[in-house]
């Protein structure tokens, strides 16, 4: 039904895992069908993350492929449903246009009644850029959605009108944790001269709570 379907944006794959994979969960069980957009191929997590020339950023974006797939499979995504827009990693900011054409059809397609992107005060230039081309995208389709913004980079949040709500997903905890597993290039020693994960297990296990946290407006 149009009026059960739900996007959620992610800079970069796993983004939507991390700050939604519980909430994600919830809402397919609960019969909404739920669309996952990667905006970016995150290339670049090795070699400007950790310094590692090896492998090449090309290697590591088909890597992020298959785990996305792979994490968005175990939490009820259907495989059409996953749609990766392939912008440089680190560099969204440069296709502001091109990301923005391509959400406006997105919108336009599935006509969600529900949104989700990082937050605008995410500690991350491409987190930033994909709430401000997402929520530009939904004002210009005009479309009566429900915005909300899920924080992955911390960093304070404060504007007028803000409003706070909690996803209980104590019962979808395990099936995120499963998904959160398949990226290993990310939680994980995976190369050679890797010296440290490019995410900490403090980072990893700072969501893996019986909660998750979005941000709205009145």
């Amino acid at each position: 039904m149009i009026d059960r379907k739900i996007i959620v944006f992610a800079p970069h794959p796993d983004d939507e895992t991390l700050a939604c994979g519980g909430t994600i969960v919830k809402k397919i069980q609960e019969g909404y069908e739920v669309y996952v957009v990667v905006m970016t191929d995150g290339r670049h997590s090795h070699d400007l993350v950790l310094g590692l020339k090896e492998p090449p950023p090309e290697a590591i974006a088909k890597i992020r492929v298959r785990e996305v797939s792979e994490a968005t499979a175990i939490l009820g995504v259907q495989s059409d449903n996953l749609i990766l827009l392939g912008f440089e990693d680190s560099k969204l900011s440069q296709y502001v246009a091109k990301a923005k054409e391509r959400i406006i059809q997105i919108l336009n397609e599935i006509r969600p009644v529900e949104v989700f992107v990082t937050c605008r005060e995410d500690d991350s230039e491409d987190h930033r850029a994909a709430c401000q081309i997402v929520k530009d995208s939904i004002k210009e389709v005009n479309l009566p959605t429900r915005l909300y913004e899920y924080p992955v980079w911390g960093g304070k949040v404060s504007w007028p009108g803000l409003k706070v709500l909690v996803m209980n997903v104590n019962k979808e905890l395990g099936t995120k944790k499963e998904a959160l597993s398949k990226y290993k290039s990310q939680i994980s020693k995976c190369f050679p001269k890797q010296k440290e994960a490019v995410l900490s297990e403090d980072f990893v296990k700072s969501f893996c709570s019986d909660s998750e946290t979005f941000y709205t407006e009145e």
